[in-house]
């Protein structure tokens, strides 16, 4: 199967600009309307068309990162399995060797093994200092952390797929992996700590993760949302005077927030 990077010429790090450059670059090259269409060249043609299907399907999944994110675990799948031996059962083989679980837990995420995974990792946690990216490449280990995340929140275990998030939003702030992926990891946390942790968790802890989650360097839209909920959250508590500075911190950043103006206005009243 061709790799569709190397069909737009790309480098696998490449962004999501770079990824629209070089497909506008690669179909002025290869489009048909740039070839006869007189009989001495109607291979020629063909291979044209056939080279532009390759480009669009290319275009269509590196540009979208979802289907980016799942094309690149199988081009990484597709090398672990080049190995030609039992690669888990050698990894299986070292429980109390920290690089081998950390290896493991990518090996049986590549091979959609996600509860032995989850398995591999909480027990790897009674190893010293087990964190993947001291034994991984620090992308590797992030790829794999955010999976173990979407594996947690799949499982409703909120908290721990929190932290996680929570990490490699730090991670990717001091030092950019995720680049063009990292709006959906964002968005991903986000939806989490609104919508899912408040059930695992009464007020007072909540309004801790969300003030923490605020203040964490999310994209404005994202971290407008949370002072939003805070707000909502300390107007239905009583507390206008909070609810107000909350409102004021979402408006900040999202200055045409829609209701904002209506619920800034119900603070005022009760501050």
């Amino acid at each position: 199967m061709e790799n569709l990077y190397e069909i737009l010429g790309i480098h696998p790090e490449a962004s999501t600009r770079e990824v629209k450059s070089a497909f506008r670059r690669q179909a002025k090259k290869h489009h048909p309307d740039l070839h006869g269409v007189g009989s001495s060249r109607g291979a020629e043609r063909r291979a044209s068309e056939a080279a532009m299907r390759a480009l669009l399907e290319a275009y269509r999944i590196l540009s979208d990162p979802e289907r980016r994110r799942a094309y690149d675990r199988g081009l990484r799948r597709r090398a672990a399995e080049e190995g030609g031996f039992d690669y888990r059962k050698f990894l299986k083989a070292r429980p109390r060797d920290p690089e081998s679980q950390a290896k493991l837990v990518v090996f049986d995420l590549l091979h959609e093994l996600e509860d032995e995974a989850l398995e591999v990792y909480e027990r790897g946690k009674g190893l010293e200092d087990f964190r993947l990216e001291r034994y991984l490449e620090r992308g590797e280990a992030m790829d794999a952390e955010f999976c173990i995340a979407e594996e947690y929140e799949k499982r409703e275990r909120w908290i721990k797929a929190y932290s996680i998030y929570k990490k490699l939003i730090a991670m990717e702030l001091e030092q950019p992996w995720f680049r063009y992926f990292f709006e959906v990891v964002a968005l991903q946390f986000r939806n989490l700590v609104l919508f899912k942790m408040s059930k695992a968790m009464d007020d007072d802890d909540y309004l801790y993760c969300l003030e923490e989650a605020a203040g964490l360097g999310l994209p404005k839209h994202d971290a407008a949302q949370l002072y939003r909920r805070i707000g909502e959250i300390q107007l239905r508590r009583g507390d206008g005077f909070a609810a107000m500075e909350a409102l004021e911190k979402a408006g900040e950043l999202e200055p045409r927030m829609a209701g904002l103006s209506a619920l800034m206005r119900k603070a005022g009243v009760r501050a």
